[in-house]
């Protein structure tokens, strides 16, 4: 599988595991927020009904308390002899006051059978019921009737709102009939209601909101009134003269409402009197509120912990890629090395038999050769060869036949451990003299930049010219064809090393590679010219001395590059 592919499906596998961490954290958040939110929100509806039982008990224990006393006084002989007309006892306002008083009653007070007051415990104050008729009241008529009755109302006189508690009165064994009733000031009730930090308000029988925290809300309908209901209340006139709009009150469970756009949770008790439900409100963003604390709080610990999970993970994915790499690395590292190992015994298998054939050619060849060139000298002496042609061409025969068996000679030879410390001028020098006869009869300008300082290397003096003597060679046969041939040689070093490049401005090698070139019997040279073992015999000769033979990079022609080791001052040669 190609790198980027492995590249490619760990990138995606990354997305995948991004992927599937963030919804993990996603889902596992939503989860918290919703079990959250149920969780406050069944906190929050006991707490709204604990409260709510608070509200309802102040409400029945304020309506409570006086529940008794008009039953008591319809009783008392005392205010039904009031009802005639010529037996009014002129202390009973005063003794109606004082028991107002004790009682922390707003008013009590008499009224005949029209509605008339006939006797009241403010008579004389400002807004007396003295005298005013409240025949319209249906707390009246349903006592006037012969029942007991009780109502809320804003008071028609004072105009503050009450609650009214009558009973019938009668006098000379029902000659005269009349009404007592008392006025309770819910107006501290109102204002405990109004001080808290509680939403709470109290609704009628006709959803009409008459007890309420929040002030705005008080005397509203929580929704609209048939037209009857309006007309008996306006006629009752229980809440002054007119009704405010309707409150935005909608329910939407038993445990929901919306008013004025505001959710609430709601606990809805039933009062004692008149029907009444006290409602406690408790708003929604305060469950929201602690939801999203708890969201956050719990949210940012599963982040955290899948962070600090995927962090753990990531580390241990990191160090077992890392030893993966590590051994991917040793192991490409290894199998190079078993390719060149194996590289290496295939050309020294080549080599070992080229040596044991040359070594047999050599043998075979060296003395026929010398024979066939001293028959073909005393030939020439005596005069048995005429043709001066002829002589040349068996000369160049013989000579050629000489230069194979030379260069068969170094594979039957082998390696050499006959090394010296020697000047690589003097080396290079030597070849020079050698080849520069070579490079004027062929035309090719030969550019030479020697060592500075000098440079010395252990080697075999003779093997070392001969391997660049080759080098020199096939860059002269290289640019014979070239319009401007040039040859350039350059010596340079450091770090323990010198490199020598020969370079030539030829046609190159064609895309041959130099594993190519290196082998024995290879040659880019035209049939007849080579045997192409030079280069063989060169790398074989630069390996011997612990060099290195590799091709340089040239806009034109090739450059061949010898690096050899340098001996330095005090190094043993």
């Amino acid at each position: 599988m190609q790198e980027s592919d492995v590249g490619g499906q760990k990138r995606r596998m990354r997305k995948s595991i991004l992927s599937l961490l963030i919804a993990t954290v996603v889902l596992a958040t939503l989860a918290v927020s919703f079990g959250a939110y149920r969780y406050f929100e069944r906190l929050e509806t006991l707490a709204a009904s604990n409260r709510m039982e608070f509200y309802l008990r102040s409400l029945n224990e304020a309506f409570r308390q006086h529940q008794h006393l008009p039953f008591v006084l319809a009783r008392d002989p005392r205010y039904s002899d009031t009802l005639d007309p010529e037996d009014i006892d002129p202390d009973l306002n005063a003794r109606l006051r004082q028991l107002a008083e004790e009682a922390k009653l707003e008013a009590i007070y008499l009224m005949d059978d029209t509605g008339v007051v006939l006797a009241a415990s403010n008579a004389g104050l400002p807004n007396s019921f003295l005298g005013q008729n409240y025949g319209f009241r249906p707390y009246f008529t349903e006592a006037l009737a012969g029942q007991r009755s009780d109502y809320f109302a804003i008071g028609a006189t004072s105009g503050r709102p009450g609650y009214f508690v009558a009973e019938p009165v009668s006098y000379a064994s029902g000659a005269q009939k009349g009404v007592i009733a008392i006025k309770l000031d819910v107006s501290e009730l109102q204002r405990s209601w109004e001080s808290g930090a509680d939403t709470v308000v109290a609704i009628n029988e006709d959803n009409i909101i008459v007890l309420a925290s929040n002030p705005d809300w008080l005397y509203r309908p929580i929704r609209e009134l048939e037209p009857q209901v309006r007309q008996r209340i306006l006629e009752s006139r229980q809440f002054e003269n007119e009704l405010p709009p309707p409150l935005q009150w909608t329910a939407k469970t038993d445990t929901r409402i919306v008013v004025e756009g505001i959710g609430y949770i709601v606990a809805i008790g039933q009062a004692d009197w008149r029907g009444w439900s006290v409602y406690h409100l408790q708003p929604e963003s305060v469950v929201a509120k602690q939801t999203i604390v708890i969201t956050v709080l719990f949210g940012s610990i599963i982040a955290l912990l899948v962070g600090f999970a995927t962090f753990l993970r990531s580390r241990r994915i990191a160090l077992a890629y890392a030893a993966s790499e590590r051994q991917r690395v040793a192991l490409t590292n290894t199998n190079l090395k078993l390719e060149k190992a194996q590289a290496d015994l295939a050309r020294s298998a080549k080599l070992s038999a080229l040596g044991q054939l040359a070594a047999s050619v050599t043998h075979e060849l060296g003395q026929p050769i010398s024979a066939f060139r001293n028959h073909l000298t005393a030939a020439e002496i005596n005069g048995e060869i005429t043709s001066p042609s002829t002589a040349r061409s068996l000369t160049n025969l013989v000579d050629r036949m000489e230069s194979i068996t030379k260069q068969f000679r170094y594979f039957a030879r082998g390696r050499t451990s006959d090394k010296l410390r020697v000047d690589l001028a003097d080396v290079l020098g030597e070849v020079l003299n050698l080849l520069r006869a070579d490079f004027k009869a062929a035309g090719v300008v030969l550019r030479v930049s020697p060592p500075v300082p000098p440079v010395e290397v252990k080697a075999n003096k003779v093997l070392l010219e001969q391997a660049l003597t080759n080098l020199l060679t096939n860059a002269l046969h290289a640019v014979e064809n070239e319009p401007d041939p040039e040859v350039s040689v350059e010596v340079t070093s450091g770090d323990g090393h010198t490199e020598l490049r020969i370079s030539d401005n030829g046609p190159g090698l064609g895309g041959v590679s130099l594993a190519d070139i290196q082998e024995p019997f290879f040659s880019t040279k035209p049939s007849g010219i080579g045997m192409g073992l030079g280069l063989a015999i060169t790398t074989e000769i630069i390996k011997d001395h612990g060099g290195e033979l590799t091709l340089g990079s040239t806009a034109k022609g090739a450059e061949f590059i010898v690096r050899l080791p340098v001996l330095l001052n005090g190094d043993a040669e």
